[in-house]
């Protein structure tokens, strides 16, 4: 595992990869992209889902040429295959991108099966590049589970079993005996988010910023009050935590302009409860109302609950502060 393997592929699938290794947060210690690591954990995570994609192509292209003469079935197979494979690359902006990664042990597994299975018939190069194109053709949460596939994996059993887990963080934090409520996707389709109960209290943390878990024996205890509090927020937007103070529903007030504003903005939106006129009302947490309704100035008017009137005020206040001490009249 001592040669790099070097990739020349489509710029647009060189930049998304980038991304999501930062989007990830898979990191050297210094904080930095770790580039190389995380173009291994797409393989090592990613290459049997795309070796099972790969049969399935190659058995659907024999049985549609199944008609064909034995003398030439063969000859139109490849030709058909190279004509499919091509297609799985199409994420190009007209520019390619060389790059490449150095295999770490644990990938030796993937590189022995692409290598001696996968392309007996085409360059290493290209099949790297069908593989980390069928990775990025997926959503972007889905791309997420795959990433941090493990812990995904153990995260949904443990809440499927109702057990305990022993859960590490990123930023060094251990929760030793934590009750998983649910793995569950923002609305947007942009990360995951891990919903459990420490023992004391709910926390919400993204799926990439778990470092280890480990399944333990204990069943799960989640009080039902703080289940409730689950249940609405992943009905609601998962990224957004429910507080025990998130009980009165919000009633918001939308100008002509605000409605337009509510229908484009769809970024966090969240979803009314019901209509009524004007007056619009959600069961959402006060701090994805603050969020999203903050980019409409005097064109949407929280009416209740009372605080969260208030901070809007305060918050456009401010800023009117700051904008008319340095720009007065």
């Amino acid at each position: 595992m001592d040669e790099k393997i070097k990739i020349s592929a489509p710029k647009a699938l060189y930049d998304l990869l980038c991304k999501d290794c930062a989007d990830f947060k898979v990191t050297k210690k210094d904080g930095s992209p770790n580039m190389n690591a995380f173009l291994n954990m797409v393989l090592i995570n990613f290459y049997e889902e795309f070796a099972g994609a790969e049969e399935k192509l190659r058995d659907e292209v024999r049985a549609a040429l199944a008609d064909v003469p034995d003398r030439y079935r063969e000859t139109a197979f490849l030709n058909a295959l190279k004509v499919f494979t091509k297609r799985q690359t199409d994420i190009d902006d007209g520019e390619t991108k060389v790059f490449a990664f150095k295999p770490t042990k644990n990938a030796e597994k993937a590189v022995v099966y692409i290598e001696n299975m996968l392309a007996p018939n085409e360059s290493l190069s290209s099949c790297y590049r069908r593989l980390f194109s069928a990775y990025a053709q997926k959503r972007k949460n889905l791309r997420e589970r795959i990433v941090f596939k493990e812990n995904h994996r153990l995260l949904t059993e443990a809440a499927a079993k109702g057990v305990k887990v022993c859960l590490s963080l990123v930023t060094g934090g251990v929760s030793k005996d934590a009750s998983v409520f649910a793995v569950s996707a923002a609305k947007e389709e942009l990360f995951n988010y891990v919903l459990f109960f420490d023992g004391k209290q709910n926390v919400t943390v993204r799926l990439s910023s778990v470092r280890t878990v480990s399944l333990l024996a204990a069943k799960s205890e989640i009080p039902p009050q703080n289940a409730a509090l689950f249940e609405r927020q992943v009905e609601s937007a998962p990224q957004y935590p429910m507080y025990s103070s998130d009980r009165e529903p919000i009633k918001v007030r939308l100008t002509n302009k605000g409605k337009a504003l509510f229908d484009k903005i769809y970024l966090y939106r969240p979803m009314p409860k019901s209509v009524d006129g004007d007056v619009y009302t959600f069961d959402c947490s006060a701090n994805q109302a603050l969020y999203y309704f903050e980019r409409f100035g005097d064109s949407a008017l929280i009416l209740s609950p009372k605080k969260l009137g208030i901070f809007m005020r305060n918050y456009y206040f401010y800023a009117y502060k700051a904008y008319r001490d340095r720009y007065p009249r």
